[in-house]
């Protein structure tokens, strides 16, 4: 039985020679970070779309005022 900390963040396989890493993250092949920081790289992308949102409804609210 294999330790948690001995698997790949992204997918859980298993470590080969090579231990791909991101801060504190590691992954087993380059894929599985490239992925992952894309999948990021979307969410941090939607977030910021969304906060931009509420900011121009502020504004139109304090323009209105």
């Amino acid at each position: 039985m294999t330790k948690l900390e001995n698997r790949c963040t992204a997918c859980g396989g298993r470590f080969g020679l090579v231990c791909h890493q991101h801060w504190a993250l590691r992954f087993c092949r380059k894929a599985c970070k490239d992925n992952f920081l894309a999948k990021i790289a979307k969410d941090h992308s939607r977030i910021r779309k969304w906060l931009g949102c509420l900011a121009l409804v502020r504004r139109r609210r304090h323009l209105l005022t």
